[in-house]
C-alpha cells in the first residue's frame, strides 16, 4: 500500500505539492519520518477546481481507499462568495462528512482548506528568501517595502492583505524572465523554508503528517 494520496484543486496547488516533495530533504522540513511520494501515483487534480473538490472530492478519493494509507484534500476556501456566505468551520466539516460517507475514517485523512487562498502560503514577513525567485532587483528595503509603498502590504501585518494581488503586481514587473503562477509556487515550495509560516491549514497538515509518520531516532 502506498502512503498519502493528495487531491488538489488546480495547477498551482499541484505545482506546490510537486515542488515541496522534489526537495530531497522534505522529511526534515516536515520534521517527520521519510515516506514515499510519486507525482504520478500520489497526486490528482480535480477537473472542476475548488468547487469540484468541495462538492465531490470524496468520490474521487473513494477509489484510493485500498491503495493508500492516508489522504489529503487541498482546497481554497475563497471561491465563489464563500468569504461572505460560508462559515469556514462548516466548510471544512462538510468535506470531512463527505469523506467519512465513502469510507475514509478520521485518522486516515486531513482537509487542508487554505484561508483565504493558496497565495497566502507564499508570503512570509521576511521576503529575502523569495526575492530571487521573483528576480527582484534588490531595491533598498526589499520586496516587502516595495509592496508597502504601493499600498499592497500594511507595515503592521505579517503578510499582504490580498496575497494574490501582491503576487500579480510583482509578476507584472519587467524583472527577469516572466514566470507563471505555477512556476513561482513550485520554486517557493521547493526552495523556501515554511518554518515561519503562520497559516493554520499548512501547520495543521505538518502536524498531521508528523502523527502519521513520526520521527524515528536511531
Amino acid at each position: 500500500m502506498r502512503d498519502i494520496i493528495f487531491l488538489v484543486a488546480d495547477g498551482e496547488m499541484q505545482a506546490t505539492v510537486e515542488g515541496f516533495f522534489s526537495n530531497n530533504a522534505f522529511d526534515q522540513r516536515l520534521q517527520c519520518n521519510r515516506f514515499e511520494f510519486d507525482t504520478k501515483q500520489d497526486l490528482i487534480k480535480h477537473p472542476r477546481k475548488d468547487p469540484g473538490v468541495y462538492q465531490d472530492g470524496h468520490n474521487y478519493l473513494k477509489s484510493y481507499l485500498g491503495s493508500h494509507k492516508y489522504a489529503v484534500v487541498m482546497v481554497d476556501f475563497d471561491f465563489n462568495d464563500n468569504l461572505d456566505v460560508m462559515d469556514y468551520e462548516r466548510f471544512c466539516e462538510d468535506i470531512k462528512t463527505n469523506m467519512r460517507s465513502v469510507g475514509w475514517s478520521d485518522e486516515r485523512f486531513f482537509v487542508m482548506a487554505i484561508n483565504p487562498e493558496l497565495e497566502v502560503l507564499m508570503w512570509q514577513s521576511d521576503t529575502r528568501r523569495i526575492e530571487p525567485i521573483f528576480d527582484f532587483p534588490g531595491e533598498t528595503g526589499g520586496l516587502r517595502s516595495w509592496l508597502q509603498e504601493r499600498n499592497l502590504w500594511n507595515e503592521t501585518h505579517v503578510k499582504p492583505a490580498d496575497p494574490k494581488a501582491a503576487i500579480d503586481k510583482v509578476r507584472s514587473q519587467s524583472w527577469g524572465r516572466k514566470k507563471t503562477h505555477s512556476q513561482i509556487f513550485k520554486r517557493i515550495a521547493k526552495d523556501v523554508s515554511f518554518r515561519g509560516c503562520e497559516d493554520d491549514s499548512f501547520n495543521g497538515l505538518m502536524q498531521q503528517i508528523q502523527i502519521w509518520y513520526p520521527r524515528v531516532w536511531a
